[in-house]
């Protein structure tokens, strides 16, 4: 098995070790510094951790319930290629989650519905005030991106909705990072935004859910870019479909 070469994990003492190694490597899987089929031994990452074992057994055992990796037999744990089907399955759980909690706002009390509101929009605020000429604008825009879709999941009151949407969205996750800086523009994704919190400020449900469907499933044609650019990246049979689809055009 090739050995990673990975940088060094800044530990937390306040933290279990086991959930500091989780969002450690789910973080380089994201950003595709861990690579589809990169291998991950557990005595190799015990080591590099100076822990023992059982973290690192934890840890890859919920990055495997996220899909993010996969387990063979005698063989070891890799991260998984990236699968189609999963992505929409995503695009699902969140439209479910968020639309429901659009629609649990509109039954708030004025008070609680205001606290949420409000925090909204200082999110956007802030994403307007992101100066676009700076190299890492796009990792910034995306943790607002992230913070926005979450104050909308708290309109339901619980704290369950974005704990489930950010357990399955690794892989989508995956793909944003890839593709953001690429095809992504900043300024119209804080334009849905916009039109998205306009409607729930009016108190139209309906009108909200449905842009926030479109904002969701962007996911579903961006994909095809990365698909593109790294074919490795993906499951063979959705690459096999995509050059069937293509040749058809």
């Amino acid at each position: 098995m090739k050995t990673l070469k990975l940088p060094k994990l800044k530990r937390n003492d306040k933290e279990p070790m086991a959930t500091q190694v989780y969002s450690y490597l789910r973080e380089l899987i994201i950003e595709n510094k861990l690579p589809p089929g990169s291998p991950l031994s557990e005595n190799e990452l015990a080591a590099h951790f100076e822990t023992s074992r059982q973290p690192v057994r934890e840890s890859l055992a919920r990055l495997k319930r996220e899909e993010l990796i996969e387990v063979f037999p005698q063989k070891g744990s890799f991260v998984k290629k990236i699968s189609v089907k999963n992505l929409k399955e995503i695009c699902f759980v969140r439209d479910a989650m968020e639309c429901t909690a659009v629609r649990d706002a509109m039954e708030l009390d004025p008070k609680s519905f205001e606290r949420v509101y409000k925090k909204l929009e200082r999110n956007l605020e802030q994403q307007l005030k992101l100066d676009l000429s700076k190299k890492n604008v796009h990792e910034h825009f995306l943790r607002l991106d992230d913070n926005f879709h979450e104050l909308i999941c708290s309109f339901s009151q619980t704290k369950i909705a974005w704990d489930l949407v950010q357990s399955v969205k690794g892989n989508l996750d995956r793909v944003r990072f890839f593709t953001f800086a690429k095809i992504s523009r900043i300024d119209t994704l804080y334009k849905e935004h916009q039109e998205i919190l306009e409607c729930i400020k009016n108190k139209d449900a309906q009108g909200a859910c449905t842009l926030l469907k479109d904002h969701l499933y962007t996911i579903s044609s961006t994909y095809k870019y990365a698909l593109e650019e790294n074919e490795e990246w993906f499951c063979e049979d959705d690459v096999a479909e995509f050059h069937k689809k293509m040749r058809k055009k």
